[in-house]
């Protein structure tokens, strides 16, 4: 390796931790600052918090390493440029191609890595930052019951306050929907106000309420079908919730592990055929079903028609020898099956948008697998040229440019995604959108700052709108 091909890498690799460090705390910020209201108040260890952390940090990689790698290649080149070693290098006969090779060769083995990062440690690295999530959220219920929303996180049971103090204590308009009887809403406590803290080193939710009314259906044998209202009123009651499964522990994190996002080549590959064949199986059941209920017969007896018969002669023979009774018992079920067969049928529905969104999912993060290291190649193709475009370093103008260029990039990303998952677009196209976007835009700037085009030279394009500007000029004085 020659002396300059060390240069270029010192200079590349510098920057590129640098704005990859950059990146990484910004969208960490960001992250923390959508779950912050999660954590606040949960007595976490700072372990753990760290832990999460580091989780969110690995599973931020695929954002944060394309934008680097844009912003190291802007400000590699911009930095050649404003200390006129571009030019130096240029006038030694060196070409931008050959400038450009180190580089090429670093962010090649980047994106080498980044397709086994997000096949091998992305999956494992989601899953645990999703299991400590779940701990977070469910820990301290007191602190997650919030004012105007249902809690439903007790089994069993569903909560909902209209306000309560700073210290979370005492609360108003309290609302609490017993379902422990598996018969829906058939028992309410309702109060004007009340007192909610924790007991049993926080194993016990305790609510202290205070001037309401139970309303209950009792439903035992002897009122099963009248089920007669009962209504209690009370100055005072306690209610007890065990929470001690909320305390936070470790959680298994087999909870997680058949969701996609979770998943690497191999098993996302696995599964997609998998849900392939438990669609077309389950397809078959209720078509075989559907097909029972059309050709057996309404009323089982020799002179009444059968659903699938034509509408001949003998059809209407048939039914006319049919008592007034038989008719309408026909009638009854005939719309009775038909009931049954749109129920089916919007089941059948239901279930097929669902696998086949599912089954989308699945390919789009099998995509996904290999978009990340098409980004890295890509993005710098674009902020190398743009670099040697701009010839400004450090992080002012680099920075502006590199940030919209990603944001386009992202943005456009995200719209194949939706349209592939809405079924618009194959998931290959909704996927690999800003690559087909963006592969010509990177390749035409390549190709034209290696060829030291002038439609690249920034002074060339001042020229062109100081032309424009004063042609505009021009004509409207010629106009007045």
């Amino acid at each position: 390796m020659k002396k300059l091909d060390i240069l270029i890498i010192k200079s590349f690799l510098g920057p590129l931790l640098l704005t990859f460090s950059i990146s990484e705390f910004v969208l960490l910020l960001q992250f923390i600052w959508k779950i912050l209201e999660k954590m606040i108040g949960k007595g976490l260890d700072a372990l753990v918090i760290l832990q999460l952390f580091w989780y969110i940090l690995v599973t931020l990689v695929p954002m944060a390493l394309p934008l680097a790698i844009l912003l190291a290649s802007i400000m590699t080149l911009g930095n050649f440029g404003e200390r006129y070693e571009l030019v130096a290098m240029k006038s030694a006969g060196i070409s931008l191609w050959r400038i450009l090779r180190p580089m090429i060769a670093v962010v090649s083995l980047l994106s080498v890595f980044a397709f086994f990062f997000s096949n091998n440690f992305m999956p494992i690295a989601e899953k645990k930052m999703r299991t400590l999530m779940y701990e977070i959220n469910t820990k301290k219920p007191t602190v997650n019951i919030r004012p105007n929303e249902f809690y439903a996180e007790i089994e069993k049971y569903i909560i909902r306050i209209g306000a309560k103090d700073k210290e979370g204590k005492n609360l108003s308009d309290v609302v609490i929907y017993d379902h422990s009887k598996s018969m829906g809403n058939i028992s309410v406590t309702a109060a004007k106000k009340g007192q909610m803290y924790t007991e049993d080193n926080g194993n016990t939710l305790v609510f202290n309420l205070i001037d309401g009314y139970t309303y209950d259906e009792s439903v035992d044998d002897q009122s099963f079908y009248t089920r007669p209202l009962i209504r209690l009123n009370f100055k005072e009651q306690l209610i007890r919730f065990d929470v001690s499964d909320f305390a936070f522990k470790e959680t298994d994190e087999d909870r997680y592990s058949g969701h996609y996002k979770m998943l690497n080549i191999t098993q996302l590959n696995k599964n997609i055929n998998e849900l392939r064949k438990e669609n077309l199986d389950f397809n078959h059941s209720i078509v075989q079903g559907i097909r029972n209920q059309i050709t057996t017969p309404i009323i089982r007896d020799s002179n009444i028609f059968k659903m699938d018969s034509s509408y001949d002669f003998s059809f209407y023979k048939d039914y006319s020898l049919l008592t007034n009774q038989d008719k309408q018992k026909v009638i009854e079920q005939a719309s009775q099956r038909t009931t049954y067969l749109k129920s089916d049928l919007k089941m059948l529905d239901s279930k097929r948008n669902g696998d086949s969104e599912l089954i989308i999912r699945h390919r789009n993060e099998l995509h996904r697998k290999f978009t990340l290291s098409a980004a890295c190649l890509i993005l710098f193709f674009i902020g190398a040229p743009l670099g040697a475009i701009i010839r400004k370093g450090g992080l002012g103008m680099p920075v502006v440019v590199s940030v919209l260029s990603f944001i386009l990039y992202y943005v456009v990303g995200m719209i194949g995604e939706k349209a592939s998952v809405e079924g618009a677009v194959s998931s290959f196209l909704g996927m690999w959108s800003s690559t087909l976007v963006f592969l010509p835009i990177g390749l035409f700037l390549t190709i034209k700052a290696t060829s030291d085009s002038s439609l690249l030279n920034s002074e060339s394009w001042i020229k062109a709108l100081n032309k424009i500007k004063d042609f505009l000029t021009g004509h409207k004085f010629e106009n007045k």
